[in-house]
């Protein structure tokens, strides 16, 4: 006879491990679980003064966690000194930096009236390609070197504090879908690798820019797509690939949502007990890459839509003034609540606009190609769905 499992201490790693594995017949016992642990408190939304309630799952993945979403009640709670945690070590497999790599880092972005989007970007020589492609291609799981090649990065002028380029590739609506009298391209704006240890976010990225070039399966509609494959190229290339950049900052914290600075060290202090993975910064946009990708959505190319995939809690995530997608391949969605300086918030509270965040199952291991190609399929048909009447509302 099999003897009986020795219970798991509610809110251990292990029983958050053994509800993962049992889901979706779990959501009873998670939501139990994290009322037990006072978890399922609802983060404030400070868009539209409703609260926006978490996922089971969610709840009970974060309930105790450094990623657990914190109520902050009013003027009354104090702001905290943001003091840097401990120095970080880390080696980075780039060039010296670069002069463009000395701007200083604690400049902010002013909040100016935004022009018109920037004109796309181009692809790569092979040359240029073939050098992003050997700083990056042996973090990248499944991608091949003629995948790489194929995808051909071009640098964007914008560095890491380290002095790595920031990729970025392009790619525009079929000619068929390019005529004159044709409406305006949705922009969707792709980002993986934000936490450089989540390897399969940037290989993701890599994959669907293979996908939209195919053009084997697209919206109905012209799509203008612009991928960022990995933001934080110091995290992902450093000897052990780390979640924070070469500063030790969380860039998934460093967005300028309401009430920052009063709101994110709190939430580092209490919530976190000041987890050097997850500091905020200084100040929001303290970071070159948290800037550049800020310029892109508030200025440069102003996306419709966001996708920004991480790892490895395998759910969806969404924040934004449209109905959510319900699934995207085997990631079901799951709310996780608002964090102070995430870009989900910032987009969705700052911007208006969408923002869809895939966590994949894992941060080395990458779905095989009937999810990726599922994942890109639902995507799709969401987009289809739900974007076309409120671009077209939007749209001049």
């Amino acid at each position: 006879m099999r003897p009986a499992a020795r219970p798991l201490p509610a809110g251990s790693p292990a029983a958050l491990l053994a509800l993962r594995q049992r889901w979706p017949a779990a959501m009873v016992a998670a939501a139990a679980l994290a009322l037990a642990a006072g978890g399922l408190r609802i983060a404030h939304s400070p868009r539209d003064g409703r609260d926006t309630a978490r996922g089971a799952l969610g709840a009970a993945l974060f309930a105790e966690g450094a990623d657990a979403p914190l109520r902050l009640q009013g003027p009354a709670a104090q702001a905290l000194p943001l003091e840097p945690p401990a120095p970080v070590t880390m080696v980075i497999a780039v060039p010296q930096p670069s002069a463009a790599a000395s701007a200083a880092a604690g400049t902010r972005v002013p909040q100016a009236a935004a022009p018109a989007a920037a004109p796309p970007v181009q692809a790569a020589s092979p040359e240029a390609a073939a050098r992003a492609c050997e700083r990056l291609l042996k973090r990248l799981p499944t991608i091949t070197a003629q995948d790489c090649a194929d995808a051909r990065l071009a640098e964007s002028g914008a560095v890491s504090v380290q002095g790595t380029p920031l990729y970025w590739r392009d790619v525009l609506p079929a000619a068929a879908q390019a005529s004159a009298s044709a409406p305006r391209p949705l922009r969707v704006l792709v980002v993986g690798a934000m936490h450089g240890d989540e390897l399969t976010a940037a290989s993701l990225a890599l994959r669907w820019i293979e996908l939209a070039q195919a053009g084997t399966v697209r919206s109905r509609q012209p799509v203008h797509w612009r991928f960022i494959p990995v933001l934080n190229p110091d995290g992902l290339l450093a000897k052990k690939p780390t979640r924070i950049n070469a500063h030790g900052v969380d860039l998934n914290r460093n967005f300028p949502t309401p009430n920052w600075e009063r709101d994110a060290p709190i939430y580092w202090d209490k919530r976190t007990r000041r987890d050097p993975r997850r500091w905020p910064g200084p100040s929001p946009l303290s970071e070159p890459e948290s800037r550049f990708l800020h310029q892109q959505m508030d200025k440069d190319f102003k996306p419709d839509l966001v996708v920004s995939i991480h790892a490895p809690y395998g759910v969806l995530d969404y924040d934004g003034p449209l109905p959510p997608p319900s699934r995207l391949g085997q990631l079901r969605l799951d709310q996780l609540g608002i964090f102070p300086g995430s870009l989900g918030h910032y987009g969705s509270v700052r911007q208006g606009m969408p923002v869809v965040t895939i966590e994949l199952k894992h941060e080395l291991h990458m779905p095989d190609d009937d999810q990726v190609l599922q994942m890109w399929r639902d995507l799709l048909r969401w987009m289809d769905n739900n974007l076309t009447e409120a671009h077209a509302r939007a749209t001049p």
